[in-house]
């Protein structure tokens, strides 16, 4: 590919070098006259009328026309009445007057030509470069054009039965280990079996005595239906307190132990609640309605 890059590169180095001489194949140098780039000059005193203008022909015209700065474009009748409108004037009207080209668009045209001459020598560089492969396809059509139709068939048949043998060889890969298959439906290699740790096998109960392959899908199941579906059979919510508890024994024990925790810290008003007496004591509710009930507040 380096050697094909460079090739290119050449052929676009000899048209940067060669561009200013004008000796670029297919791009020579643009040359003018006199008469197409100044034009010569024409006597209007000798003509009366602008119909007299219009029998010297369309050409002519063009180049008085061109001579003084004007328009040279339009029909015989237009340029015959332009180039008659100025006759005796020391001032041409600036609306007569041709555009010229500045400096600007003339560089910027020369850059085009340029960078089309440098796209055409890749494209036959290119053309150059591939030429033995175009070849070689080429007679190969023709040698195959030239076949009679039994050779024809027996190459096909020849193609269909190597085809077959290949797909026959990718349906049934070889895979004495059991590993799991890959996006191309061939068995993963054993160290990547071993460094995600497939060869490792975790049992959850809650689940239903479902095994999982490897640690990261061992973790990723208590968020999936699975588990969610067991954890709501047994009544249990399933939330970050039963991470890694697979058993239903412990499952059951945990969710005891986390209901009388939950017991425990629940608000008791009899314990909790406070009172005042009459004379500014804080007692508790219990205590205070057995004051009150003795008479004693």
């Amino acid at each position: 590919m380096c050697f094909y890059l460079g090739m290119i590169q050449i052929a676009i180095d000899i048209v940067e070098q060669t561009w200013d001489l004008g000796t670029v194949a297919g791009w020579p140098k643009e040359t003018g006259s006199a008469l197409t780039n100044v034009g010569a000059h024409l006597e209007l005193s000798a003509f009366s009328s602008w119909e007299e203008l219009a029998s010297l022909g369309l050409d002519r015209l063009k180049s008085a026309l061109m001579a003084l700065g004007l328009k040279c474009g339009g029909t015989l009748e237009e340029r015959a009445q332009r180039l008659f409108s100025t006759k005796g004037l020391t001032s041409l009207d600036p609306s007569l007057l041709a555009k010229k080209a500045g400096k600007a668009s003339k560089d910027k045209e020369q850059q085009r030509q340029k960078d089309l001459a440098c796209l055409e020598a890749q494209i036959y560089k290119l053309a150059e470069i591939v030429s033995p492969q175009r070849g070689a396809t080429k007679e190969n059509v023709q040698r195959k054009q030239a076949r009679t139709d039994g050779e024809r068939d027996d190459s096909e048949n020849e193609e269909s039965e190597e085809e077959d043998l290949d797909d026959d060889a990718d349906d049934v890969p070889y895979n004495p280990k059991n590993l799991p298959l890959g996006w191309d439906g061939k068995p993963i290699p054993y160290w990547l079996y071993k460094l995600h740790g497939l060869n490792i096998s975790y049992n959850c109960e809650i689940c239903g005595n479902y095994i999982y392959k490897g640690p990261k899908a061992f973790q990723r199941h208590f968020a999936e239906w699975r588990h969610a579906h067991g954890m709501r059979c047994l009544g249990i919510p399933n939330t970050a307190h039963f991470a890694n508890v697979t058993q239903i024994e412990d499952a059951l024990a945990l969710w005891e132990k986390l209901k009388v925790q939950k017991q425990g810290e629940r608000w008791q008003p009899e314990t909790e609640e406070e009172y005042e007496d009459s004379q500014g004591n804080v007692v508790n509710r219990k205590t205070y309605e057995d004051l009150k009930r003795q008479g004693l507040l």
